[in-house]
């Protein structure tokens, strides 16, 4: 994979982790908001921040991956 190709990806998967980061941060908001009375569902919206929280942990390791991949010799 070129250089152009990597930062490329490195880019779009940083814009994807930004994106759950902003997910993750508005269900955690949610789960904590004392208006939202049904306790079940600030709960709720407390597992899926957990959720995106694992997925921010995804698209960490796929950048490292990309950023860790070397070109293969031609």
């Amino acid at each position: 994979m070129d250089d152009h190709n990597k930062q490329q990806l490195v880019s779009e998967f940083g814009m994807m982790k930004m994106i759950e980061q902003d997910a993750r941060d508005f269900y955690i908001k949610v789960s904590q908001d004392r208006n939202v009375k049904d306790e079940k569902i600030r709960r709720i919206f407390g597992r899926i921040a957990e959720d995106e929280r694992h997925h921010i942990e995804l698209v960490e390791r796929i950048i490292n991956i990309i950023k860790n991949c070397t070109s293969p010799a031609v």
